[in-house]
């Protein structure tokens, strides 16, 4: 058996390419370096090196062993993010939402039908990471705002969000009954920084300087209540009474201001989630109803 430090350090090795630099990134002296390199010969019962006034250089065996040595650093590593990935799944659940809405509403299904685990939630902007994410157990289920063509994955669909802005009265686009987002540029909105994909979309259609982005919420609610500025809102925000009485609320009516939100997991999931995705469809249901 060939101990795992003899091959990180001869990858190493085989990667900077002298053993003052391999040295340096592996925090150890070259001395140490050179014995482990010797040691690896004497194990393997072939030469690596070639060995020209105290310089050290990869042999063709050498070059050989050094991608396989690669291949079995990256197969030990490959099998401990596994098997840490499987005792973490056992014992939570870990979900990723591209919005902060759908994930909080999701929150009290997760508590009743998942009680037993841990719930590990994150947010994240791109559904693309949010997929890939899905795909390495990085997450058990995932919140998307556009439906994967990928069938490997089971979908359902689940709510839908408008993006509102929440202005004061006596300002001239209170007058509207929608608006767009190009009519509000040049007006300086307040903004969660804590909204997913949405601050992309904010990005997108507004100037940077249009935007006065709070990561911390509290501040955020604080300012509302000291000022007069617009903030951005949602529908659903709005129906849950998340609004202030001194403005009007208009949505956007851009396609982009608005959200149909999926709930997905891998389908070799797809039963033991089979209660969550049944409170989803639930809630699906009477919200469509209404």
């Amino acid at each position: 058996m060939i101990e795992t430090y003899l091959l990180e350090q001869f990858s190493a090795f085989a990667r900077c390419g002298t053993l003052l630099k391999a040295s340096e990134e592996l925090h150890i002296t070259q001395p140490t370096l050179s014995r482990s390199m010797r040691k690896l010969e004497e194990k393997l019962g072939v030469s690596l090196f070639h060995r020209e006034n105290s310089k050290l250089s990869l042999n063709e065996t050498g070059k050989v062993a050094a991608e396989y040595a690669e291949k079995v650093l990256t197969a030990n590593q490959d099998m401990i993010d596994h098997v840490l990935a499987y005792d973490r799944s056992l014992r939570t659940v870990s979900i990723g939402s591209c919005s902060p809405f759908p994930i909080n509403e999701l929150m009290p299904a997760f508590q009743d039908f998942l009680s037993e685990k841990t719930i590990l939630t994150e947010l994240s902007d791109s559904d693309e990471r949010l997929l890939t994410g899905l795909k390495n157990h990085q997450y058990d289920l995932v919140v998307l705002h556009t439906l994967p063509a990928d069938r490997s994955f089971f979908c359902q669909r689940y709510m839908e969000e408008q993006i509102y802005i929440s202005i004061a009265k006596d300002h001239p686009i209170a007058s509207l009954d929608t608006v767009t987002f190009e009519q509000l540029r040049g007006i300086r909105i307040m903004v969660s920084g804590n909204i997913g994909f949405w601050m992309e979309i904010c990005k997108r259609h507004l100037e940077e300087s249009d935007l006065l982005v709070q990561s911390n919420n509290d501040a955020l609610t604080d300012l509302v209540e000291a000022s007069t500025l617009p903030f951005f809102n949602s529908d659903r925000m709005i129906e849950l009474g998340y609004d202030a009485p001194d403005r009007k609320s208009i949505p956007i009516r851009d396609d982009d201001a608005h959200a149909t939100y999926w709930v997905v997991c891998r389908v070799t999931d797809q039963k033991k989630y089979r209660s969550i995705f049944n409170a989803v469809r639930s809630y699906a249901f009477r919200h469509n109803e209404k």
